[in-house]
């Protein structure tokens, strides 16, 4: 799939696993409402979709943490010569841990998926949430984010 190119901000996403049946062009959109809402001018954020083996080693190998995660994110930096609001970064996503995380929540496959979208971006923008203090802000900011950028019309399948 081609990257999204406008207004500076460039999204790709890569499918891993053919277990699930994803739109990445849906998955951009989000990506994309989500930084524009944060009047973030430049990105270039790549999205991978994987399943738990790939994001476990993944986890060990950066983390050093040998279990399952739902999202990792890597912030790469600003972009070379731009302005203070532009990022560069990869998400990686376990649809394993999604569909699990889904039916734990009682939320919706896309509804968590999106999620965890949005939550990579804000950890590549520098929030965090290891601190409790820290997860409280990003947490609330999540939310804020998916009530605001998430059409319902959305979510009713990928």
């Amino acid at each position: 799939m081609k990257p999204y190119k406008g207004k500076k901000l460039i999204v790709n996403v890569h499918l891993k696993t053919k277990k699930y049946p994803i739109s990445r062009r849906r998955i951009c959109t989000v990506a994309r409402k989500v930084l524009a809402s944060l009047k973030v001018s430049n990105a270039e954020i790549s999205i991978c979709l994987v399943n738990n083996n790939y994001i476990r080693k993944l986890n060990k190998r950066y983390k050093k943490k040998d279990s399952f995660t739902d999202v990792l994110a890597f912030p790469l930096g600003t972009a070379e010569g731009v302005k203070k609001k532009s990022v560069v970064g990869e998400i990686v996503i376990s649809l394993d841990q999604t569909k699990m995380n889904a039916k734990r929540f009682s939320n919706s496959f896309i509804r968590e998926l999106f999620l965890y979208v949005i939550h990579g971006i804000l950890h590549i923008l520098g929030y965090d949430d290891i601190k409790q203090s820290e997860r409280y802000i990003m947490e609330r900011k999540q939310k804020k984010l998916f009530n605001s950028v998430i059409d319902k019309s959305i979510c009713k399948r990928l």
